[in-house]
C-alpha cells in the first residue's frame, strides 16, 4: 500500500488554463492563454459569423487521478461573447492514495459580458473522491448559463453511486450582492440517497442556471412549457429575485437528460440572450 500511495503521489497533475477574452475590432478575441498540461484550449471559432467567440476546453490526461487538481480561470473583458465547451466529460479515478480530486473554476464578467459553459459532465467512479468549486463574479449588465450534469458513476459497470464523495459547490456574486449559493454534498456511505425527499429513484442530477437582465416576468412559465415531464424524468423553475433562474432535474433518461439541457439552453439563447 505504501508503495502505491508513492506511485500515486508521483503521478498527481495540476493542471491549470487562464483565459482573458476583449471585444476588438468588432469581434470577441482571445488575448491571452496560459495553458499547463493536462488542460488546454482550442483556438477561438466564430461558428455563427458574429462576434461570438466558441473555444473547447480540452484534458489530455484522459481524467483526474487521486490527488489531481484542475484549475481554470476566465476574464471577460466588457462586451465579450463567449461560448466555452468542454470536450468530454470529467471522469474521477479512484482515490487509492486517499487523496480527493478536485477542480477550481474561477469567472470574472465584466460588463455586458456574455458567458455561456456549456454542459459540464462529472462522472466519479467507483471509490472516487471529487470537489469541485466555481465562483462566478460579474455585473449587474453580465450574463451567464451555466450547465453541469452530474452522473451516478459508470451504470454500465455497475457502478451506481459507488464513489466515496462528491461535493460541488457554485455560486454567483452580483457586484457585492451573493445571488446563488448552491453546495451539494454526496457521501453515500454515510447517506440514504435513495429516500423521499433526496434523490428518490433517480440516479442523474442536471442544472442550468441563467442570470440576465434580459429576463422577464414570463421567462418561468415560457420555460416551463418546453419541459417534459415522465416518471423517470422530473424538473423544477427555481428565480433568483428576478434577476436569474435555475432549472434543475432529477433523471434516469440520461439521453432525454441531455436533449432537454441543449434544449433549455438554446431557448435561452434565442430568447433572452441579448
Amino acid at each position: 500500500m505504501q508503495a502505491l500511495a508513492k506511485s500515486s503521489s508521483l503521478l498527481k497533475s495540476d493542471g491549470k488554463l487562464e483565459l482573458k477574452f476583449e471585444k476588438r475590432r468588432g469581434k470577441t478575441r482571445l488575448i491571452d492563454c496560459y495553458q499547463q498540461p493536462p488542460l488546454k484550449a482550442s483556438r477561438g471559432l466564430y461558428i455563427d459569423g458574429t462576434d461570438h467567440c466558441t473555444l473547447y476546453l480540452m484534458e489530455s490526461s484522459g481524467g483526474l487521478v487521486a490527488g489531481d487538481h484542475n484549475e481554470f480561470t476566465v476574464h471577460l473583458k466588457p462586451g465579450s461573447n463567449v461560448t466555452l465547451m468542454p470536450q468530454s466529460a470529467t471522469k474521477v479515478y479512484p482515490a487509492f492514495n486517499d487523496q480527493p480530486s478536485s477542480q477550481q473554476v474561477t469567472i470574472n464578467l465584466d460588463e455586458d459580458a456574455r458567458l455561456e459553459w456549456n454542459r459540464e459532465e462529472v462522472i466519479p467512479f467507483e471509490d472516487a473522491r471529487f470537489n469541485s468549486a466555481t465562483s462566478v463574479q460579474m455585473t449587474s449588465s453580465s450574463s451567464l448559463l451555466w450547465a453541469e450534469i452530474l452522473y451516478p458513476g459508470r451504470e454500465k459497470r455497475g457502478e451506481t453511486f459507488a464513489f466515496r464523495e462528491c461535493h460541488t459547490h457554485f455560486e454567483v456574486w452580483i457586484d457585492d450582492d451573493c445571488l446563488v449559493y448552491d453546495a451539494l454534498r454526496l457521501n453515500p456511505a454515510e447517506q440514504m440517497l435513495k429516500q423521499l425527499g433526496v434523490l428518490e429513484q433517480f440516479n442523474y442530477i442536471a442544472n442550468v442556471w441563467i442570470v440576465s437582465p434580459s429576463m422577464d416576468e414570463n421567462m418561468d412559465h415560457n420555460l416551463g412549457e418546453i419541459l417534459i415531464q415522465t416518471d423517470k424524468h422530473k424538473s423544477g423553475i427555481t428565480k433568483l429575485e428576478g434577476k436569474g433562474m435555475l432549472v434543475r432535474w432529477i433523471s434516469n433518461d440520461l439521453p432525454l437528460l441531455k436533449k432537454e439541457v441543449d434544449r433549455i439552453s438554446t431557448f435561452i439563447r434565442k430568447h433572452y440572450w441579448k
